[in-house]
């Protein structure tokens, strides 16, 4: 697969060929028979430069997808040469506004030039990358975008990006090339001798419909639908292809999870401990007693509680995203289920007015993807964990699952973990563990032994 700088430098290039030669045979269809093959509406294209229509690469139409009312902000991602732009400066109207986006200096002074000839005051042009939009948070009221998605190396980053932008609520509307190949493969071209300008012409890296829909749910987007495919394409392998959805709360992790115990048997899912063997094995090792204040992050419905009950721990705090998990716990714990004290939340968010002499993570900081995640997360466990204290964080090792749950996990190593932590904490030890499943495989987790570096030796 072309590395992601290659990827970008055969982008540039190509629109750039574009912004200067729109008469020019790409392969691929454009031009003002291309819209209207794709129901441009010739209102749209007599209130537009006739000029402007020569540049109409488009692979779709993000405008036949919902309603676009006046006053709204839309924001087109790969705006080009300018003429979804511009049409979506039409349609939002004088107390509206258009801004545009691209990545190459052509198209933007181009996409400039275009509204200024058909007379839009309402519009805005900006270079940029889809990656990192230049954009400020909830902004935004509708999100389109033209064949440029798909151009990005982390397709996954940019949902992100379009997510942050939108107000609540906000939509997207988006037209882009799908892998419609037959077999498992991400992309529609696995070739290693694939070149930058297979990934600029909508080749390389196209991914098929079921990926871009996931991608777009991990994100936080719900009513997420693929309207269906049409007649463009640049290779026998892809066709042009229509998607919309709606900006949610963000509780994605949450509604996973609640999911997760709510419709699963807890004793058959992969991360399943009858005993919590060693958890309780670091902890006699780090010389807990019951005197210590502990946390158990993410504890689900696992029975660490139940045991610190048996072996008289009065002070025990669980953390969960899931209240279905919790309950779970609650109910099995019966005329114990007092002594806990139980909230429901984020981590990354957590803050408690208790210091905890115990940090206890069997599974949650391999599940943080973003660096601002794993960063917020040591943030909260460097406020949270007292003086004296111990952190026990169990993840994936790096021959470990890249899964669980249906969700990518980070893989960690000492030199991983080291790395992350930096000056805050040391690392006292690390334990290598087998864990088996109840349907009997084998899964390599680590676990990580962690006290505060400013009172280690203390």
């Amino acid at each position: 697969m072309a590395s992601s700088q290659c990827a970008l430098q055969g982008v540039i290039a190509l629109y750039s060929d574009l912004a200067q030669n729109p008469d020019k045979d790409f392969g691929w269809d454009k031009g003002l028979i291309n819209a209207r093959n794709h129901g441009y509406k010739e209102e749209w294209i007599e209130k537009l430069p006739t000029a402007m229509w020569d540049y109409c690469a488009a692979v779709g139409n993000p405008f036949s997808l919902g309603e676009f009312p006046e006053g709204l902000t839309v924001l087109d991602l790969g705006c080009g040469a300018g003429v979804d732009l511009c049409v979506a400066a039409l349609l939002v109207g004088e107390r509206g506004k258009a801004i545009g986006v691209d990545i190459t200096p052509l198209m933007v002074e181009t996409a400039r030039r275009h509204a200024k000839e058909a007379g839009l005051e309402n519009v805005e042009v900006m270079e940029g990358n889809l990656e990192n939009i230049p954009i400020a948070n909830e902004s935004i009221d509708i999100v389109i975008s033209n064949g440029a998605i798909n151009l990005a190396s982390s397709k996954s980053k940019v949902f992100e990006e379009i997510f942050r932008v939108l107000k609540p609520e906000g939509k997207l509307y988006f037209a882009d090339m799908i892998d419609i190949s037959e077999g498992s493969c991400t992309t529609s071209c696995c070739s290693q001798s694939a070149s930058e300008g297979d990934w600029a012409n909508c080749v390389e890296g196209t991914l098929k419909k079921e990926a871009l829909t996931l991608m777009m749910s991990e994100a936080g987007f719900v009513s997420v639908e693929c309207m269906g495919t049409n007649h463009y394409t640049t290779a026998p392998t892809t066709a042009g292809a229509t998607f919309r959805s709606t900006k949610g709360d963000g509780n994605v992790k949450q509604r996973h999870w609640e999911n997760v115990y709510t419709t699963k048997d807890v004793s058959k899912v992969g991360w399943y401990q009858q005993e919590p063997s060693i958890s309780l094995a670091l902890l006699q090792k780090i010389g807990s007693t019951p005197k210590d204040v502990v946390i158990d992050v993410g504890c689900g419905a696992s029975a660490l509680a139940d045991r610190l009950i048996e072996r008289g721990y009065p002070d025990i705090t669980l953390l969960d995203i899931s209240s279905n998990a919790l309950e779970i716990v609650k109910q099995r714990l019966g005329a114990s289920a007092d002594i806990p004290h139980y909230c429901v939340g984020d981590v990354c968010a957590f803050t408690s007015e208790k210091h905890f002499d115990v940090w206890h993570d069997r599974a949650v900081f391999h599940f943080l993807q973003k660096e601002e995640e794993q960063n917020a997360y040591m943030e909260t466990l460097h406020n949270s964990l007292s003086p004296k204290g111990y952190a026990i964080i169990g993840t994936f090792a790096v021959d470990g699952p890249d899964s669980c749950s249906a969700l990518p996990v980070r893989q960690y190593d000492e030199e991983r973990m080291k790395k992350l932590i930096k000056e805050r904490f040391e690392l006292l030890d690390v334990i290598e563990e087998r864990h088996i499943t109840p349907s009997g495989s084998k899964q390599k987790y680590c676990f990580f032994v962690l006290r505060p570096m400013e009172k280690s030796g203390v």
